[in-house]
């Protein structure tokens, strides 16, 4: 297993930098569109808030590496590492310690990207109040979580793209694009008070997320990343080489 650990690890540089430079680049972004935002338009409010928007960025760019990774690692590297006699259990291994990697350099850059953003809204808006405090839920805890869940939702991807090829990415984009309407929409009938279906499953999820202490919920959803990773396991354990 070692043969295969080493080589997969080295073929994987090229990623991890794109990964660290890609979540980093997002926050970039976000932060000029905050700037541009801000100055003119936001500050002429009745009541001007902050917003951490860098963050918000690099955390999207996060979850599209998710995506990068199944396919570029997961789907294209399986048919030449098997087929080269790399056994599917090295594969596999190889695989999720590629993703970790990667995962810490996104982890990094994520890190970096709120930091600078704090001290940015500390020193350059700090006579406006700050409406989220995403750096503030960044505990060891949440941030292990988010590697993990990162790992293993790259590897259940890839094999997903592997066993069904184009139906699997398109069922993942319709659910995504399902996600990016609904959220925002429960989201703005929630803080308008509106009372329509989608506030009311709002509520619901609330009261539901609420109902637990944070340690709880991440160990459910510690155990559902297990499970979804045995099943990404037993997936590829049984996929044929094309």
């Amino acid at each position: 297993m070692k043969r295969t650990l080493l080589p997969m690890l080295r073929q994987g540089i090229p990623f991890y930098i794109t990964t660290f430079f890609f979540v980093f680049g997002f926050g970039l972004f976000g932060t000029i569109l905050f700037e541009v935002t801000m100055r003119l338009s936001e500050v002429k409010a009745e009541n001007p808030q902050t917003f951490e928007m860098a963050f918000l960025m690099s955390v999207i760019a996060f979850m599209g590496v998710i995506f990068l990774f199944a396919m570029q690692i997961v789907q294209r590297s399986f048919q030449t590492a098997v087929g080269m006699s790399c056994t599917r259990k090295s594969f596999f291994a190889g695989s999720i310690l590629c993703a970790l990697v990667s995962s810490i350099f996104g982890v990094a850059a994520l890190f970096i990207v709120s930091l600078t953003e704090q001290l940015r809204l500390r020193y350059w808006w700090s006579e406006y109040p700050c409406e989220s405090r995403y750096l503030e839920s960044l505990t060891p805890a949440v941030l292990f979580f988010f590697m993990i869940a990162f790992v293993v939702l790259s590897q259940l991807i890839g094999v997903l793209f592997l066993r069904f090829g184009k139906l699997a990415f398109w069922v993942l984009w319709l659910t995504w694009m399902i996600g990016c309407f609904i959220i925002p929409r429960v989201k703005d009938d929630m803080d308008e008070k509106r009372d329509t279906v989608f506030s009311g499953i709002g509520h619901i999820i609330g009261q539901i997320v609420t109902g637990l202490p944070l340690f709880a919920w991440l160990l459910i959803g510690t155990a559902f990343l297990a499970v979804l990773l045995l099943i990404s396991y037993r997936i590829l354990m049984r996929q044929q080489v094309a």
